[in-house]
């Protein structure tokens, strides 16, 4: 059957009615907790105050009632017009468009999540000075087919307000979800809370800005933002900032690195370490705590059309057209800045930590399509453990004489507990092992050394005294009376950390002072080389 032929036989049916069914609410109740509810009345007190072009001071109060159980919400946005009331229930209503760069563009966000917070919703709202309004929605509206709802005059707000109140909560409120619902919020709207014209407060404390900048400036390899725009299928424009460093400082454990993605300044997901943004094997590499100083803040500017996140602003959808765009751009740098942190690997405190100053270098990119690097300097050659490097200038005398292999160790074993920052007494335990290398490796030149007069005496008799095994070893190898010096100096330091009540104090220069002396006795003694 051709087509003309086809449509030719259509013939009208029936009207269908395409309003929606109340159940719809019921359906989202699961997908929202307190913080994320909460996060959605803010969006929509924020796209009212964007539109406005920020032109007033935007004060959100949040009260959370512990002993009632009742939240409520006041915005001084701009309130809700009469002709708008509806925008308040309808689903998919409201007067955003989805060419705005502005937050919301479904229309269904402040609606699910009063709904999914409490049984009882009061909303009272005044635009300008025009009258106030008050809607109730209540468990008997939501169960009942017809979606009329009654609006009430109500005595005068303050002209642009809007106050929610939430009652017969679905949630519990306890402090503790209070803190987690501070922690959220600072961070998703760092930004707007940076500016002298936004401010948000829970229980009469104001929020303060949490945003994700602490970047270290190590030489040639400081943080670096990248500024260009992308081209939509639609042939208009989103605007890119991607800003990659390292962090200044590391808490053990923590997860906070990868990718962060901003949408019109809100912070949509962060933390991201998924294949899709480079976390994969031949790329960046899977996430590992060596990779833990890398970050990378995407900051997207654009129509909410063109924003890639999902419906609830909690994700990035990154099957988004702007994504895809995105996406081979962000790669390389996500590589290179995860390689950067684990190339400095065992060096962090001296090579990134320590450079706390510095400017971020901005480069404009007129060509997206074109760069299919990150423009970072190269990369340092990857570090090398202080064993590794020993192990290998001495691979042919351990070979040979395979009890050096301790002695190397010990030597690299200092090293490494000298770079962990987190033990206050390193410089202790530094001083105890390299003695104690000193007379293992006594010792073992003893066994291995032909022709040494040992008076008839056991290694267990001439080990008593220290002197006694200096002098038997010194048949064979002289040391200059600096070196024993130094010897004994620190053997006295030791015995009195073992020894004594008071603990002496072992500074940096002492661990340095004997590490080189146990180095100078080794390679006399062994031939090993440091």
């Amino acid at each position: 059957m051709c087509v003309a032929d086809y449509k030719a036989m259509k013939k009208y049916a029936k009207q269908l009615d395409g309003t929606p069914n109340k159940k719809l609410y019921w359906s989202i109740i699961s997908d929202y907790n307190l913080r994320t509810s909460l996060c959605e009345l803010i969006d929509n007190a924020l796209d009212i105050w964007l539109k406005t072009g920020k032109a007033a001071h935007l004060q959100i109060d949040i009260t959370l009632d512990y002993d009632q159980q009742t939240i409520q919400i006041v915005d001084s946005a701009g309130g809700v017009p009469e002709s708008h009331l509806e925008f308040l229930i309808t689903p998919g209503g409201g007067n955003n468009s989805r060419d705005e760069n502005i937050i919301g563009i479904f229309g269904v966000g402040s609606k699910r999540a009063v709904v999914a917070l409490a049984q009882d919703i009061r909303i009272r709202t005044r635009h300008k000075n025009e009258k106030s309004f008050e809607i109730v929605i209540d468990n008997i509206w939501l169960e009942d087919d017809s979606w009329e709802l009654t609006a009430f005059e109500i005595p005068d707000l303050s002209p642009n307000t809007t106050q929610i109140e939430l009652s017969r909560l679905r949630v519990k409120l306890t402090p503790g979800e209070e803190d987690l619902l501070r922690g959220q919020i600072e961070e998703t709207y760092g930004y707007f809370l940076a500016g002298k014209k936004f401010a948000i407060s829970i229980n009469d404390r104001p929020l303060i800005p949490a945003l994700f900048d602490q970047w270290a400036y190590p030489p040639d390899f400081g943080p670096r933002c990248f500024l260009f725009e992308l081209e939509t299928p639609e042939k208009e424009k989103v605007g890119v900032d991607i800003t990659a460093g390292l962090i200044s400082t590391k808490d053990p454990g923590r997860e906070d690195y990868g990718v962060y993605f901003y949408c019109n300044d809100r912070l949509i997901e962060k933390e991201v370490k998924k294949k899709d943004v480079g976390y994969i094997s031949g790329i960046a590499g899977l996430p590992h705590s060596d990779a833990s100083l890398a970050r990378i803040i995407v900051k997207l500017h654009g129509a909410t059309k063109h924003m890639p996140w999902n419906s609830s602003k909690s994700a990035i959808n990154f099957g988004h057209h702007t994504f895809q765009a995105l996406q081979g751009f962000l790669l390389p740098v996500v590589t290179d800045y995860t390689s950067l942190s684990r190339r400095f690997k065992g060096q962090w405190e001296e090579k990134v930590f320590a450079h706390t100053d510095g400017k971020i270098e901005h480069v404009d990119i007129k060509d997206v399509g074109k760069i299919k690097r990150s423009y970072l300097p190269p990369l340092p050659k990857v570090y090398k453990h202080k064993v590794d490097m020993l192990k290998t200038s001495n691979r042919s005398k351990i070979k040979d004489e395979p009890w050096t292999l301790g002695l190397v160790e010990a030597v690299a074993a200092v090293d490494l507990l000298r770079r962990q920052r987190s033990f206050e007494t390193r410089n202790r335990m530094a001083l105890l092992l390299l003695d104690s290398s000193f007379e293992i490796a006594l010792k073992e030149f003893i066994v291995h050394t032909q022709g040494l007069n040992l008076a008839g005496k056991s290694l267990e008799q001439i080990f008593e005294h220290r002197d006694a095994v200096i002098k038997v070893v010194r048949q064979k190898v002289d040391f200059d009376s600096v070196t024993l010096t130094k010897i004994n100096h620190y053997y006295m330091q030791r015995n009195k950390l073992v020894h004594e009540r008071a603990t002496v104090e072992v500074t940096d220069a002492d661990v340095d002072n004997y590490s080189e002396t146990i180095q100078k006795v080794l390679t006399k003694l062994f031939g090993l080389s440091f």
